[in-house]
């Protein structure tokens, strides 16, 4: 299943954080069809960023959305391959030229 990377940046301080927004959080990325991989929290422009699969980028999309809603963040959302396909992709590209 296609993999999505998105990061997502606070707009206002969170209260109300913890366990049971975290649950709220996955649930809104299942709900969109997708399962949530990784999870961090970042220092720096981005405060969170996961990684998730999706079936499709319209279920990506909308799961970042619905997170977004959720924590009162701008998320950016860009698709992610994994190492062997992506070194696969590049030889591809050096085969090619």
């Amino acid at each position: 299943m296609p993999r999505f990377l998105t990061l997502y940046r606070f707009q206002r301080p969170v209260k109300g954080g913890g366990p049971e927004r975290f649950k709220r959080f996955r649930a809104l990325i299942e709900q969109a069809g997708g399962q949530m991989l990784a999870f961090h929290g970042l220092m720096g422009p981005y405060d969170v960023m996961v990684l998730a699969e999706y079936p499709s980028i319209r279920q990506a999309t909308k799961g970042a959305a619905a997170v977004g809603n959720l924590i009162t963040a701008e998320s950016t959302t860009m698709p992610a391959l994994e190492q062997d396909e992506f070194l696969q992709l590049l030889k591809e590209l050096n085969d090619e030229g």
